[in-house]
């Protein structure tokens, strides 16, 4: 809102100065504005309103400017299309063909004729020193027809000061950006809980009957060791009596089958042990007969 404010302001001031520094003639309805800035003239004619003298008029053919000091060269265009020659003759009623005094101080550019309208700007633009506070102007009312409407126009513009152009106003600054919302902190993930293994029983592995029972409480079966085959060969095994302990036939323990996976059991081993000692006995005691 405040921007739109200044720009509006700053076009005020720019309107008022430019009028201010402008000369103005009005007549018969039509309004004749002048501006200059450094070596540029600017005309100005707002005709569409007409009325008295050049109500009947639709166009205009020529127009001249003078008292405008010392000048080595001009060139004139207009919003108007006008292609219009330049001639240092003076302005009547015949177009540019009068003669005069100081044609060096003024101009007249004549060509063919441009409709009647508002907002017929005329541009000079000169070379050298030329004062163009207050120039003397001249045009050319014609009909349809070309032939000449109403007064020739023949009047010195008010004095007018320089028209300088207004500084542009800077642009207001962007507003700042609002800053970025902070990101947000990234979840914490917990900890998985430890399990922790039950301690074992005190007391360790307890032994008896053949069996043990460990810290978990789980039965764990107890074997004997195995028999090693030299001290227990696989035939049978006799025990001496009644006569020769070798040719002896009574069998004391029998082996058990190929197939069989039964343990013997402690008596057994005490009764197999007890015929090996008799049997070594015996066999000693015939040496030494």
């Amino acid at each position: 809102m405040r921007t739109l404010l200044r720009l509006a302001v700053s076009s005020l001031f720019i309107v008022a100065a430019t009028n201010a520094s402008a000369g103005v003639i009005t007549q018969d309805g039509v309004v004749f504005t002048s501006t200059f800035t450094g070596n540029v003239l600017r005309l100005e004619i707002d005709a569409a309103k007409r009325s008295g003298g050049w109500a009947a008029a639709s166009a205009i053919d020529a127009l001249a400017i003078k008292t405008v000091g010392s000048f080595s060269g001009v060139k004139m265009s207009s919003s108007t299309g006008a292609n219009w020659a330049l001639s240092r003759a003076e302005l009547n009623a015949s177009g540019c063909a009068g003669k005069g005094k100081g044609g060096a101080a003024r101009l007249c550019f004549s060509g063919d004729a441009v409709d009647l309208a508002d907002n017929m700007v005329f541009t000079f633009t000169f070379e050298g020193s030329p004062d163009l506070a207050a120039p003397h102007l001249k045009v050319h009312f014609v009909n349809a027809g070309g032939a000449k409407v109403g007064s020739l126009l023949s009047m010195d513009f008010p004095w007018q000061a320089e028209t300088k152009p207004a500084p542009v106003p800077a642009p207001a600054p962007a507003p700042a950006p609002a800053p970025a919302p902070a990101p947000a902190p990234a979840p914490v993930a917990e900890p998985a809980p430890v399990q922790t293994p039950d301690p074992a029983p005190a007391g360790g592995t307890q032994g008896g009957g053949g069996a043990a029972e460990t810290g978990g409480n789980l039965p764990v079966a107890t074997q004997p060791a195995p028999l090693d085959p030299a001290l227990f060969p696989a035939s049978p095994i006799v025990v001496p009596g009644g006569g020769n302990a070798d040719t002896g036939n009574t069998p004391i323990v029998e082996p058990a089958d190929g197939g069989s996976s039964e343990v013997p059991e402690p008596q057994s081993l005490a009764i197999v042990g007890a015929g090996l000692a008799v049997m070594v006995l015996a066999r000693r005691r015939r040496r030494t007969a």
